[in-house]
This record gives structure tokens, C-alpha cells and sequence, in this order.
């Protein structure tokens, strides 16, 4: 893979806010995003005087734009429609007519977009993701789909995740998580250990992400197929097949204007080449119309790079550092293997020799081939944290502990690093604060020497599954008081047979659970701060705690250990929902200020159209003192204006903010529930909100149903 052209744009371009359309139908032209709230477009094939300057126009936004997407809402469509996002609203722009197709409010704001159609939503839309949430609107902005995530929504593709034959919607938001959604069903759900960047779906049920903390990486389906780190931040990702084997490689740009691409199978580099300034999309077309694709790298500074591959190239011409591995013949592939064995294999021996002189030197004996290592997690309410116990045999002593957490993210770094003042055969690591709820494989490094050897050490590997409710003290006395927030369910057959299996897969038991028709189980949280209560009977089962979110948790995780497909509830959060009734007040507030606010506004501009005309014809009458007084006026007027915009403008975020909250408890109460019953939930609280219904509101997020009339 080369570069095929280069040009630059003279324009700066804003971090994955790039796209290829073909608006006249034919011609595929580059829509970028400015900072100056413009997108500019570029179409190679126009005609230009000046054969220096790219052939470029401007469409003037006016305001700072957060998304772009392009295509068709249909396939009759003479051309792709531009959609532009901002901050509050879409709009869908016709190029070649040079008019807007449809303008839509998006309360929840636009933060990313994208082109597609979903199973259950056959016509072609904008899905939309905001804050909390993710909307689809067709061809003349009406809503056709809805639903609520985790937080806001930061990446979207499409992609069979399941391999059911059905393609999902991918999302990656700002909680770490990247959930696959059928209609408003979460069919898959991935943990991160930082907020995603970007998605690209790849091939059948593989899709690629990159992460903000550097990472970047593949999944099949809900598995991690290879993923690799750097101190850059990727900053856009796609998919290609850059070597014309057939199979695709995946794309990316970084912070650091680096640009390369990846194996699909183990993340190995097979191409590399780098900007000057940092990569602002990646993107694939057939921009030249040349009968094949090609990737298009757009650098922040507006220099864009086209790449193609050349099947028929001379080896002669290619350059060293972009030779791909295919084009290594198998007898150089067999010797570099060779040599790097060789190397590792060296390296291992000299370690060896210089342990086994240590140990001759000071006289003491290697440790006992037996010897192991034991690992036991507590949680610990009288020091306020999980308590991580490595130990080994009595005559030996631990020198170090290494704990490492590469997926999950429970604790900030990746790392966890105790080194005892008195080294002896047991060490423990205290994790003070959990900064999530999911299970967690630690990786264990620990130094293991004799004793009085202070120059010989072995490092054992070791790891350790910290179940979801790991952070949970199980109590031996039932609590005083039971929470008084609570789910109840009805207890299925699944339920009564398989719960002990369940509650010592997800919490830290140490004593037998019985089994039985009837469970009374409590627990504290390790910081004290919350009791949690569970109560299985013959009929209902109760989840007491005060915390909505963690009783979610808590179903969810039982839902899917026992593999329960449908499962209502009847929720009672006082607490919790007395907040919930403030938040809506305060939404109200801030739509009446807001509308307020646009009346006083949309005034005041009249008024200053009017006092600029009679200005301009005091100026032609040469009647200095009136015209002096309208531009005072005038001066007047427009700081105003700047006041109330700033007005405006914070009563935006805080509706924003607002907002978030609503679809995160949505979002709540369905995952209260499982099945029909969780994607009711969702369809009905949407319908409420159209309606204006506060008291449904409350009754669906209670009881999962809407109200009867």
C-alpha cells in the first residue's frame, strides 16, 4: 500500500468529522467540518481556473458542529443527503440544490451519527447519539426509533455482534461500555477500561474500537480478539484490505499523526506512515473513481492522503518501511522466527546462570519445586477495602506484589504495586476504592524468595476472578433494618434450584449456601455506605437496597447467569424517585426559561433591525444627534443580547445535564426488568415524556406497565 495523491485543503479539520458523499449521485465529493462552524466540500472532478487551488465550497453552519453523516434515505434518491449535528439540533442539507431537507430539536444533544437501517426499522434513517440516548429520524426529521444507554454516547456502527444473521447497533459511550442493541434489547455488553473513541464494524461479527486511554483493538462478537496500547490516542479508525488478500486489515490514525494498519488476526503492523499533524479521520471510497476503493487519511492541518494497493507493483519500488509481511518469502519468514527464538531462548539461559551463581554464592538453597502461591480476596468492612491475601509456603517470604487489571478498570492505572516492610509469607494489598461493578481477572506478579536469601527471587503468575459483588461483606446477623428501597419479583422454578450457585458466583461467600425453597442472604458494602438485603420465598423473591442502579445490577447479573428471558418487576425506590419528581420540575424549569428566553430574544433582534434602518437614514439626512442616540441604543441592545445568550446558553447545559439524568433512570427501570418487560419499559417512558404524563411516568418506572385508562 502507497500513497495514490495527496492534496491539502489550507483548512483545519475537526477530529472525525469527515465523510464521503455522492451528493450529485455520481461523483463522490469530502464534507469536513470546520472550527468556525462551517463544512467545506471538495469534489475532485470539478473543474477549477486555478488548477493550484483545490476546488472547494463553503456551507456557512453558524454554530459549532459536533457530528456529520452522509447517504441515502432511499435508494430512488438522486443523491446523498449532508446531515450536520450541533450541539441541539440536526439539520439535512441537499448540496446540489443548496437547501435544507428537514431541521430537528434534539434536547439531547448530537454528539455522533450515523447512515442505517435496523431489522425492526426497515426504512434507511440518522441514528442520533446524545446524551444518555439514541434516536433515528427519517427523511423529514420524524423519530422512528428511541432508546437509552448507560451515558453519553460517544461511538456507533453496525455490526452482527450475535451472528444471528441480524446486524445490531454497536455503542460505545462514556462509561466504558460498548452494548449491542436490538431494537431496545441490549443483546451484548463489553467492558472498558476507558471512554470509547471510535467503533468500525469489519466483517460478519467483528468490529474494531479504539479507546481514549490509547488502546486499540478487535472483538468477535462479545470476545476480545487481540487489542494493543501506546502513549498516542487513536483518533480514527476503519477497515480495509490493504494487501488484496481478501481478508481486511483495520485502519487507524493517532494524536501523534501517526498512520497505520493492523492484522485483523493478532494486531501485528503491516503498514505505517505519519503526518505532521494529528490524523482527524480515516475514512474508505472510491474518490478517485478509479473502480476501486481507497483509504483517505485526513490530518487536522487539511492535508489529506489517498492509499491504495497495487497488486502488480515491482518489489523495487516499494519502500522498506512500508513492506507488508506477505511480501516476505517464506524462508525469510522461518529465519526472523528462528532468530527471535534464539534471542528469547539466550536471554532466558543468562538469567538462569545468573540466578543459579546468586544462589551458589550465598549458600542457600533454590526454593522447593512445590512451592505455590494462594490468593484470596475479603472484603473489608473495618478497613473500608478489598482486602487482596497472597500467601505461600512458611519458609518463605513474599518480597513483592503486582496487581494487574487490564480490562475491567475497578481501580485507576492498570497496576497495583506492594512491597511489605517485613517481608514474610503473607502480603496483602488493600484496593480502597472499586470504581465499578463487573467482574474482574487479576493478574498476579509475586516475589517469592527463601528466607534470609535477600538476591535470589522467583516471580510467580498467577490470576484471580473478582466476582461483580465482589465489594460486598456477607453478614452472619440479618441487618436491624432492611433498606427501603426494593424490587420485587416473582421466583421462578430457575431461581429456587440454582440461586446458591448464583449468589457464590457473584459475591465473595466463604460459608455453604443450603439449598432450599426459602433464602435470607445480607450484605454490606466494604465502605459501609450501603446494606443490601436478598429474600427468596416459595412465590416472590425481594432485592432490598437503596441504590436503583445496584439492584439493576444485581437482576441483570441473575437474569443472565440463569439464563431468564423474560422477567417484570414491581420497583419502590422512595428516595431516589422524590429525586426523580425534583429532576422533572427542574426539566420544566428550564423549557419555560428557555422558551422565555428565545421570545425576549427573537425581540430584541426585531428591535435592532428597526433602530440599524433608522440610524442608516439619520446618517443620509445628516442628522448627527438622532443617529448618535440610535447607535447608542443600538450598543445598548447588543450587550443585552450577549447577556441574555449567555443566559441561554447556561440554561442549555443545565437542561442538558437534566436530561442525561431522565434517560439515565429510563434506563434504570428497565434494567429492573428482563425481556418484553424491560423493552416495554422504554417504549412506554418515551411516551409519557411526548405526552407530558409525569404521573405515568412514575407508574412505569414502578411497575413496568403503562397505566390502564
Amino acid at each position: 500500500m502507497l500513497p495514490s495523491f495527496k492534496l491539502h485543503m489550507q483548512q483545519a479539520i475537526l477530529e472525525r468529522l469527515a465523510r464521503v458523499g455522492k451528493f450529485d449521485g455520481t461523483h463522490p465529493s469530502l464534507a469536513c467540518a470546520t472550527s468556525s462552524g462551517k463544512v467545506f466540500l471538495h469534489n475532485p472532478h470539478e473543474h477549477n481556473d486555478d488548477e493550484g487551488t483545490p476546488s472547494v465550497r463553503f456551507l456557512n453552519i453558524n454554530r459549532q458542529i459536533s457530528a456529520l453523516c452522509v447517504g441515502k434515505f432511499k435508494d430512488a434518491d438522486a443523491g446523498d443527503t449532508l446531515v450536520v449535528g450541533t450541539q441541539a439540533n440536526i439539520l439535512g442539507y441537499n448540496v446540489e440544490k443548496n437547501s435544507d431537507t428537514f431541521y430537528k430539536d434534539v434536547p439531547d444533544g448530537v454528539n455522533t451519527m450515523l447512515f442505517g437501517s435496523l431489522p425492526t426499522i426497515p426504512a434507511r434513517m440518522v441514528v442520533v447519539g446524545g446524551n444518555c440516548s439514541i434516536q433515528g429520524f427519517d427523511k423529514d426529521g420524524t423519530e422512528l426509533f428511541w432508546t437509552v444507554t448507560g451515558d453519553n454516547v460517544t461511538a456507533m456502527t453496525i455490526c452482527d455482534v450475535s451472528g444471528s444473521g441480524k446486524d445490531e447497533l454497536v455503542v460505545g459511550s462514556d462509561d466504558f461500555e460498548i452494548r449491542a442493541f436490538q431494537q431496545e434489547d441490549v443483546v451484548c455488553e463489553c467492558h472498558e477500561s476507558s471512554r470509547i473513541v471510535d467503533l468500525t464494524g469489519i466483517d460478519k461479527h467483528l468490529f474494531g474500537y479504539a479507546l481514549d486511554n490509547g488502546t486499540v483493538g478487535v472483538y468477535k462478537g462479545k470476545h476480545r480478539v487481540w487489542r494493543v496500547k501506546s502513549k498516542n490516542v487513536p483518533t480514527s479508525i476503519n477497515s480495509f484490505d490493504i494487501n488484496g488478500d481478501g481478508d481486511k486489515e483495520i485502519v487507524i490514525g493517532w494524536s501523534n499523526g501517526k498512520f497505520e494498519a493492523r492484522n485483523l488476526a493478532n494486531g501485528e503492523v503491516v503498514y505505517r506512515d505519519t503526518f505532521a499533524a494529528p490524523i482527524a479521520s480515516v475514512l474508505t471510497a472510491d474518490y478517485r473513481m478509479r473502480g476501486h476503493e481507497e483509504v483517505l487519511c485526513c490530518a487536522q492541518d487539511g492535508e489529506i492522503r489517498g492509499y491504495m494497493f497495487e497488486g502488480g507493483l515491482a518489489a523495487n519500488v516499494i519502500a522498506a518501511t512500508a513492506l507488508l509481511p506477505d511480501q516476505i518469502s517464506a524462508e525469510e519468514k522461518e529465519v526472523q522466527d528462528l532468530i527471535k527464538a534464539k534471542a528469547c531462548l539466550t536471554a532466558e539461559l543468562k538469567a538462569f546462570e545468573n540466578a543459579a551463581a546468586k544462589t551458589t554464592k550465598s549458600g542457600n538453597a533454590r526454593l522447593a519445586p512445590a512451592t505455590r502461591i494462594a490468593i484470596k480476596a475479603t472484603p473489608s468492612i473495618a478497613s473500608a477495602s478489598l482486602e487482596l491475601t497472597v500467601t505461600t509456603d512458611a519458609e518463605n517470604v513474599i518480597k513483592m506484589v503486582v496487581v494487574y487489571d487490564y480490562d475491567a478498570g475497578i481501580f485507576d492505572g492498570e497496576s497495583v504495586v506492594v512491597r511489605p516492610a517485613n517481608p514474610g509469607p503473607s502480603a496483602t494489598v488493600h484496593i480502597r476504592a472499586v470504581k465499578k461493578t463487573v467482574s474482574a481477572k487479576l493478574h498476579f506478579k509475586v516475589l517469592v524468595g527463601s528466607r534470609g536469601n535477600a538476591s535470589v527471587f522467583h516471580v510467580f503468575e498467577e490470576h484471580f476472578v473478582l466476582p461483580k459483588f465482589g465489594v460486598f461483606a456477607m453478614l452472619k446477623a440479618p441487618l436491624k433494618e432492611r433498606p427501603a428501597g426494593h424490587v420485587k419479583l416473582k421466583t421462578l422454578s430457575k431461581m429456587q434450584q440454582q440461586f446458591g450457585a448464583w449468589l457464590k458466583s457473584a459475591f465473595l461467600v466463604s460459608d455453604p449456601i443450603e439449598d432450599g425453597a426459602t433464602h435470607e442472604h445480607y450484605f454490606r458494602h466494604m465502605s459501609g455506605s450501603m446494606d443490601l438485603a436478598i429474600v427468596v420465598t416459595p412465590t416472590d423473591s425481594y432485592i432490598h437496597v437503596d441504590d436503583m442502579a445496584m439492584a439493576a445490577e444485581i437482576i441483570q447479573d441473575l437474569c443472565s447467569y440463569l439464563q431468564i428471558e423474560e422477567l417484570p418487576s414491581i420497583a419502590d425506590f422512595p428516595k431516589q424517585m422524590a429525586e426523580f419528581r425534583d429532576l422533572l420540575v427542574r426539566v420544566d424549569d428550564c423549557n419555560s426559561i428557555r422558551l422565555k428566553l428565545t421570545g425576549e430574544m427573537a425581540d430584541d433582534s426585531n428591535q435592532i433591525k428597526n433602530l440599524v434602518i433608522r440610524a442608516e437614514d439619520a446618517r443620509l439626512l445628516n442628522d448627527m444627534g438622532n443617529m448618535r442616540s440610535y447607535y447608542a441604543e443600538l450598543f445598548t441592545l447588543n450587550n443585552q443580547l450577549l447577556a441574555e445568550y449567555t443566559k441561554r446558553s447556561t440554561n442549555h447545559q443545565a437542561l442538558l445535564d437534566a436530561l442525561k439524568e431522565v434517560n439515565n433512570m429510563i434506563q434504570l427501570a428497565a434494567r429492573l426488568r428482563a425481556g418484553q418487560a424491560k423493552s416495554s419499559v422504554i417504549v412506554a417512558c418515551r411516551k409519557a415524556i411526548k405526552a407530558n404524563n409525569i404521573h405515568a411516568l412514575f407508574y412505569i418506572v414502578k411497575t413496568g406497565q403503562e397505566e390502564s385508562r
